[in-house]
């Protein structure tokens, strides 16, 4: 199966109003790793060690794909209430837009950790990027017709 099939097959999911928790999630998950102090404090769980072996260069650029899932999950999710295409993709960017703002302030209060503009630029930029993407699977829903088997062999 290539990308375009299983984009398609992903898209025609239906959302339904419990799928919310998809995007709640993944913003649950990215408040916490901007909870993580920025260097390790003792006592520290164990799990935190494996954050701090990746650069901060990497850690930057790791923005913009966390935050293309997050407004890619607002996107779809949003479906079980926004019929409308381009309702949809506002509500999810600036969803995800005002989260990257939010979590960069809070980041700011943890300790070792700041607030930066370049990565509110990326957080945007990853929001414009699961827009697109999520238009893009869309588009492959209304392409590709499902396959219908015709095998007549039991």
């Amino acid at each position: 199966m290539n990308l375009s099939a299983l984009a398609a097959r992903c898209a025609r999911v239906t959302p339904r109003k419990p799928h919310v928790a998809l995007p709640l999630l993944i913003m649950g998950m990215l408040y916490w790793l901007s909870s993580l102090p920025g260097t390790p404090l003792p006592g520290d769980p164990a799990l935190y060690a494996l954050f701090y072996w990746i650069s901060p260069t990497v850690q930057n650029a790791l923005h913009i794909p966390a935050y293309a899932a997050l407004a890619g999950a607002w996107c779809w999710a949003l479906g079980a209430w926004l019929r409308v295409a381009l309702m949809r993709a506002a509500s999810a960017f600036a969803i995800a837009s005002a989260f990257g703002v939010f979590d960069e302030w809070h980041q700011s209060f943890v300790p070792g950790r700041y607030a930066s503009l370049i990565d509110v630029i990326f957080n945007v930029a990853g929001a414009v990027l699961g827009i697109w993407l999520a238009a893009w699977v869309e588009s492959k829903t209304r392409t590709i017709k499902p396959q219908i088997n015709t095998d007549t062999h039991g």
